[in-house]
């Protein structure tokens, strides 16, 4: 036996001999469940809300105004120690989901709002430039080569969570 033979044989296993009925495993089928009506949510029956994020001290940017949707729910958090008060108390305001960016990866599309901690140049304008909302919790003002992404409407720092207010009772 040639080398690429014993190699097929390990990689994809010996093929069945002509002679021999290769019958398949028996599988135990279960009973479809019947199918669940879906009813789409109206526009008023969201079980989410919006905040008012003001810039802090030395901030800069903002105010923005937050509200998740289904499907765009993530609170987004890229601060490195986890969730950051700021991203928990903007989800527990707006009823959107937390979501550690360091240990995981969610698209563009599915998030309500980045919250960053960058002084930088880097993440500070990646999120504005695909579209994202973003808060920066250190007082950062347009910087870097990213920085012609970075507006007043998409972007705030400086925040605390004193600087996150409920818009809807």
């Amino acid at each position: 036996m040639g080398f690429w033979d014993s190699f097929k044989k390990i990689m994809i296993g010996e093929a069945p001999k002509p002679e021999e009925k290769v019958t398949p495993p028996a599988v135990e089928t279960q009973p479809e469940a019947p199918a669940q009506p879906v009813t789409p949510a109206s526009s008023g029956d969201t079980p989410y809300r919006r905040v008012k994020i003001t810039r802090g001290a030395r901030g800069w940017g903002g105010p923005l105004i937050i509200e998740p949707k289904p499907g765009k729910n993530l609170i987004y958090c890229v601060t490195g120690g986890g969730i950051h008060p700021v991203a928990q108390r903007i989800a527990e305001l707006t009823g959107g989901q937390t979501f550690d960016g360091f240990r995981s990866k969610a698209d563009f599309e599915e998030i309500a709002v980045a919250v960053i901690d960058c002084g930088g140049t880097a993440r500070v304008g990646v999120y504005p430039m695909k579209g994202v909302l973003t808060v920066d919790i250190h007082g950062t003002s347009p910087s870097g080569p990213l920085m012609k992404f970075i507006k007043e409407t998409n972007f705030v720092s400086g925040v605390t969570v004193d600087n996150i207010a409920l818009l809807d009772e």
